[in-house]
């Protein structure tokens, strides 16, 4: 669990891609190395969501993983008069849960954004909820009633210039599951800030900072039965990431960007009530990024990125009355990915390219039958602004 909330943080501090002249989604993000929280985009709405009033009169599908539709999302956003009206049907989340339950999973939650001006600029508030339940009757002879429920609610809000972009969110995920006499709950609370600063350099350059910083915590109470005294554990976050970027206009349809997060850190805490305790710390000093995007033909654009991170993991864990145990270990992640944007009157259609693609070929060639993408995302712009041209 401690290693599947540090993907968490580290996921949510990458969730962000960019654009140029028109709408970004997150396959665009793949494709250009995990770049686009250094740039304006529509996909960044999730982390600042005074971001959506800059994007409306769209519909944007992200097809996730192939044959996995509970993975998929279609969102839409329309301006009525001087306001922005937004919502995603289905956004995938991973709960800071400890694994409460036997039969509910909450991997998904629906968004309703609301955007407007305020002292010029933008506001906006995103609402997201998400649920999941099963009961089953008690079986004679055979188990109890199980009664189980898992919420998800999440409130955030953000402001929006030219300049900069800030936000803040709140997290609010709870799961309980009642198994006859015996309860075993699980809730917490996690806070995000988001900030970036756009400075512009000259025509063609335009550094980007970027800081990222939460914390929370969560209990969970656990009735064992047998008389025992109930099982508490405490969980304690925090998280901590600094990047900064540059973006080059290369020319009037081709942009390189450059980052680099100098600095980031999460640590989880696990305290087992009498038992023991257990932290969990990931520092990455640095990870990289690079993507590129030029237009091959006014319905046809090339991407390439590229990702690599080196981080220290430290497991340590002390036990009640014992002694403490420490181990640490490196890693090195590292991705290249290339892409393609195509565009097809109002359509707009991203490609993450397969890599085994490129040396195997089409099938009447390699007689191979591996996908052409590894993930896809469609976009239809209604309006009449530029990107819908």
């Amino acid at each position: 669990m401690k290693r599947q909330l540090l993907i968490i943080l580290a996921a949510t501090a990458l969730f962000v891609c960019m654009v140029l002249n028109v709408s970004a989604t997150e396959t665009r993000v793949t494709s250009m190395g995990q770049t686009g929280i250094f740039m304006y985009d529509n996909s960044n709405i999730v982390v600042f969501p005074g971001a959506v009033m800059r994007y409306g009169n769209e519909i944007v599908t992200e097809l996730r993983l192939k044959d996995v539709e509970s993975v998929f999302s279609a969102e839409v956003r329309l301006p009525m008069n001087s306001y922005m009206f937004g919502f995603n049907f289905n956004r995938p989340i991973t709960l800071f849960d400890p694994g409460v339950g036997q039969s509910i999973v909450l991997n998904s939650t629906s968004d309703l954004y609301f955007g407007t001006k305020l002292a010029g600029n933008d506001l906006g508030i995103r609402v997201s909820l998400g649920r999941d339940g099963f009961t089953r009757d008690s079986i004679p002879l055979g188990p109890p009633r199980l009664e189980e429920s898992a919420r998800y609610f999440e409130v955030a809000g953000g402001y929006s210039t030219d300049l900069y972009d800030a936000s803040v969110s709140l997290e609010l995920p709870s799961v309980k599951s009642e198994e006859g006499n015996l309860m075993d709950e699980f809730s917490g609370s996690i806070i995000m800030l988001s900030g970036r600063y756009f400075y512009e350099y000259d025509s063609k350059m335009r550094f980007v900072p970027v800081v990222r910083f939460g914390f929370g915590s969560g209990s969970r109470k656990t009735d064992v039965g047998g008389g025992n005294p109930q099982e508490e554990t405490d969980y304690g976050l925090f998280s901590l990431n600094l990047g900064v970027g540059l973006n080059y206009q290369i020319s009037e349809n081709s942009i390189l960007i450059v980052a680099i997060d100098p600095y980031g850190y999460s640590k989880l805490k696990e305290d087992e009530k009498n038992i023991g305790e257990g932290t969990t710390t990931t520092t990455t000093l640095p990870r990289m990024y690079l993507g590129a995007e030029t237009t091959i033909r006014p319905w046809i654009t090339g991407r390439i990125g590229a990702n690599r991170a080196y981080q220290k993991v430290t497991e340590k864990y002390t036990p009640s009355g014992g002694t403490e145990f420490e181990q640490s270990y490196q890693t090195s992640p590292y991705n290249v990915s290339f892409g393609l944007g195509l565009k097809f009157g109002r359509f707009l259609i991203d490609l993450d390219i397969n890599d085994g693609f490129f040396f195997e070929g089409p099938n009447f060639i390699s007689g191979s039958f591996r996908d052409f993408s590894n993930r896809v995302s469609i976009s239809y712009l209604f309006g009449n602004d530029e990107r819908s041209k």
